[in-house]
């Protein structure tokens, strides 16, 4: 008989926030570069209906963090780190 595991829904989610994560900061990163070539007269500067689509981006994001960070706190659910700590003990 073959026992396939049942979808895991939070990975699924997790997985997805950080695609939009990932996305979010390669936008992030082409922002500033648009910023400052702009500002040195190389580049036309963003417009403002582009800004605002970013900061939606941006914010849409972060209550996906939010969201995350509840849910943890909520079911002591632990970051999947791969059996290592962030700050070991010396």
């Amino acid at each position: 008989m073959n026992r396939t595991p049942p979808p895991d829904d939070v990975a699924h989610r997790d997985g997805l926030l950080m695609a939009e994560v990932t996305q979010v900061n390669t936008l992030l990163g082409r922002y500033v570069l648009r910023f400052l070539d702009a500002d040195a007269g190389r580049a036309a500067a963003l417009s403002t209906e582009d800004e605002r689509a970013l900061a939606e981006r941006v914010a849409g994001m972060a209550d996906g963090l939010r969201a995350r960070a509840d849910r943890r706190d909520q079911h002591g659910d632990p970051p999947p780190l791969m059996g290592t700590h962030l700050d070991p003990e010396p």
